[in-house]
């Protein structure tokens, strides 16, 4: 239940609570007041029933002497010497008046008293409907005192949404109505919301520009590096040299990423060749060697972009090699990949969080510069596949990539709907 449902049902309660203690009340109070007024009543017929018995020794119509079916208090009340009034229950109840006269004998006189009264349930009646169309008509003013709030809880909440998916936030809320404690905080949400979308384009856009200027100068550097007349150095300012030429590569891949603009080339593929190649090709690079693959089941074809996918192995390949120990364990079943290694696992941080740019679990930052499980989780979100990173069974770093099934194996040009990617790791 949202929260205008909630606020309704709360006042609803309140004001169906409130109604039913006036109810009671009122009832209660009119019942006493009946009660008294017969009373009062019998008692002013008792006088003047006494007045005529003194007077003439005759009994007023409905008067009695020494009544056998006085109520024991009032016979009590008598005895004592003291005039009183009663209402009797039972079968047959009745309002009493009664008063000693002398010689022992018992004045009494005695009418009939209904449990219901037409004036009280004509009353209680009354009271039910108003106390009804009150419920009802606070039900609906509270519905549309929460619609309001919730309207505006809304906003703040899309603008949150949309600032977390990398969208830029509705400007208009901002000028959003209200003086209260929602208006003031949906306009601090929507500012933050703002501040933050204007941050992170800033980002996106600063990290872009860096990497063209950088572009250029890197490959008259490598170029440059080839007219050196010591061996050794040139080996090095080339290496140097293709080590800042990939930084810089990776870092247009994750501008184009981070900006939206990529998409995937979609083609039916047999998973299982797919990855056997990839590893045949990423043997002997970037330090991978010891890669075993297993496939466990039947091999499936699939609709995905192969040069994607192997850009995520790749990364992922390359980053247990330099940080797992061998060897590295390959399971392909159905449409996941599962890729395993017997180092000491994944940084925490790496796990809870996901990857991070410019995070490396590396000991000196000359080993390694943290974009490439970056780069694999912006990659599978690209292809609408999940990317998760954890612990392995038994120990070491465990990489699970979910591809996504297609609706139509023999339909390979229609592309798969996008789902996000969760990485719990940088």
């Amino acid at each position: 239940m949202g929260i205008r449902g909630r606020i309704a049902l709360a006042i609803s309660f309140v004001t169906a609570l409130a109604v039913v203690v006036l109810g009671v009340a009122v009832h209660h109070i009119s019942g006493m007041e009946r009660d008294r007024q017969a009373l009062a009543y019998q008692d002013g017929l008792l006088s003047s029933a006494l007045q005529i018995y003194q007077r003439d020794g005759t009994l007023a119509l409905g008067a009695q002497l020494d009544d056998s079916t006085l109520p024991f208090p009032l016979e009590r009340a008598v005895a004592k010497g003291q005039s009183g009034t009663y209402i009797s229950g039972g079968d047959d109840p009745r309002v009493w008046a009664a008063t000693p006269v002398g010689d022992d004998k018992v004045l009494s006189i005695s009418a009939s008293y209904p449990d219901r009264d037409p004036l009280q349930a004509a009353l209680d009646k009354a009271l039910v409907v108003a106390g009804a169309a009150t419920v009802a008509l606070m039900a609906v003013v509270a519905w549309f005192v929460a619609q309001s709030l919730s309207r505006r809880l809304r906003l703040s909440a899309a603008a949150a949404r949309r600032i977390a998916s990398g969208e830029a936030p509705d400007a208009d809320a901002l000028h959003a109505g209200g003086r209260d404690e929602v208006a003031e905080l949906g306009r601090s949400v929507h500012h933050m919301a703002m501040s933050l979308a204007a941050r992170v384009s800033a980002e996106r856009q600063f990290t872009a520009d860096v990497a063209h200027e950088l572009r250029t100068p890197v490959a008259g550097l490598v170029a440059s590096a080839e007219l050196l007349p010591h061996p050794r150095a040139v080996e090095m300012v080339q290496e140097r040299a293709q080590t800042m030429r990939a930084l810089v590569e990776d870092l247009l891949e994750v501008s184009r990423l981070d900006a939206g603009v990529e998409s995937a080339q979609l083609e039916a593929v047999e998973l299982p060749s797919l990855v056997h190649g990839i590893v045949k090709r990423a043997r002997g690079q970037r330090g991978v060697n010891d890669v075993a693959v297993e496939v466990i089941g039947e091999g499936r074809i699939v609709v995905t972009d192969a040069r994607r996918v192997e850009r995520i192995l790749v990364n992922i390949l390359a980053n247990a090699a330099k940080h797992g120990r061998p060897p590295i364990e390959i399971t392909v079943e159905g449409t996941r990949i599962v890729v395993r290694d017997h180092g000491d696992g994944f940084p925490p941080g790496l796990v809870d969080q996901g990857p991070r740019r410019f995070r490396t679990a590396a000991p000196e930052r000359g080993t390694g510069h943290g974009l490439g499980l970056t780069i694999a989780v912006g990659q599978a979100a690209v292809l609408g596949a999940r990317l998760a990173f954890g612990e392995a069974r038994g120990g070491g770093a465990q990489a699970v990539l979910d591809l996504p099934e297609a609706e139509d194996e023999n339909e390979p040009e229609q592309a798969p709907c996008p789902r996000a990617v969760t990485a719990p790791g940088p």
